[in-house]
């Protein structure tokens, strides 16, 4: 007898409402697409970017490509005293960040949609929507400067300790 594994949970990501302005902006630069993240080039295999996008542009922003005139890009995250960045690095960032700003472990495992360990997990299936929105609303309030450009930022290896 084989059991069948129950459907793949549905996740509502709760968005605070300082990064709706953010959305919107991807929304005009998509040009229309029905993505906001679309495929630079058109193509009949996918309408949106490729998983390695991201990559090379982060290979970019450390200088390990090269422009059309076989130049070397810039390294600015290297200048900051950044040695090594991966796209996931994105994610431990907002893990951080969320403790940093009072979140709760459980809280904060459930807005990265990490499913809740041992017993816990196995008990405790509770969505935790509005604690994950007011978890969300502070990290984008610590975020905001930032993106709206609002904020100088100091590079790791200037910063007092």
């Amino acid at each position: 007898m084989q059991i069948s594994r129950p459907d793949p949970l549905v996740t509502t990501t709760p968005l605070p409402q300082a990064t709706i302005p953010w959305f919107e902006e991807l929304n005009i630069r998509a040009c229309g697409s029905d993505y906001l993240f679309p495929s630079r080039r058109a193509s009949k295999r996918r309408a949106y970017i490729s998983d390695d996008t991201l990559n090379h542009a982060l290979a970019k922003l450390f200088g390990q490509k090269v422009d059309s005139n076989k130049q070397p890009y810039d390294n600015p995250l290297g200048k900051a005293g950044v040695t090594h960045f991966t796209i996931h690095d994105l994610r431990r960032t907002c893990r951080s960040l969320l403790a940093a700003v009072g979140t709760p472990g459980h809280i904060a495992e459930r807005c990265l949609n990490h499913k809740l360990k041992g017993v816990e997990g196995i008990y405790n299936r509770h969505d935790y929507l509005d604690r994950r929105r007011k978890a969300l609303n502070k990290l984008s309030e610590k975020l905001a400067p930032i993106v709206n450009g609002d904020n100088k930022i100091i590079p790791p290896s200037k910063r007092i300790k």
